[in-house]
């Protein structure tokens, strides 16, 4: 029980933490800047340990998530529907004819120039790629298929929707408390 006291009240002070702009006044921030030096140096060495336990704690809970709801259907509570699927990643396979068709008039040294200056990971900004076709007279889906690549990961992976964003899709922000919601 007792645990559980500490985990409550650690997880109430990193709210009033998390929700402020400025630190210094937030009971925590008061805290640390009436501490002596020697004990926030000593304090702050297992930090990163939380840090990176934290991470995996979190890694562990989402992989527990992930299979629940790749299993059971996607889960909303409160404003926040769990969901899984297989994210990707763009590629450009051809980056040389990539830059010849964006630039027209450019010459091999110049290609070579560029694919050295943006790296083999350089993905164009889909949305300007988008414009560029349109304005050119051309269809944006054919401009995507000759240009990128998508590569799927293997597994689904954890999304977590926010329900109050616009960019939220219809199924998510449609669904009631608790529900679950299996793909067809």
């Amino acid at each position: 029980m007792k645990i559980i006291q500490s985990v409550s009240e650690a997880l109430d002070l990193s709210k009033e933490v998390y929700g402020v702009d400025e630190m210094e006044n937030t009971e925590v921030g008061e805290f640390i800047s009436s501490a002596p030096l020697e004990n926030l140096v000593v304090a702050r060495l297992p930090i990163s340990s939380a840090q990176d336990a934290t991470k995996r704690f979190k890694a562990f809970t989402d992989t527990y998530i992930s299979k629940d709801v790749s299993e059971k259907g996607s889960y909303k509570l409160g404003d926040t529907v769990f969901h899984t699927s297989k994210s990707y990643k763009y590629k450009v396979p051809e980056l040389p004819n990539f830059f010849r068709w964006l630039l027209e008039d450019i010459t091999d040294d110049q290609v070579q120039t560029l694919c050295a200056i943006v790296g083999p990971t350089f993905v164009p900004k889909l949305r300007a790629l988008d414009a560029i076709a349109s304005k050119r007279g051309r269809r944006t889906e054919v401009i995507r298929d000759t240009f990128l690549e998508r590569n799927f990961a293997e597994t689904d992976s954890l999304q977590v929707i926010n329900c109050n964003t616009a960019s939220a899709p219809k199924w998510a922000t449609s669904m009631e408390e608790g529900e679950r919601y299996v793909r067809s």
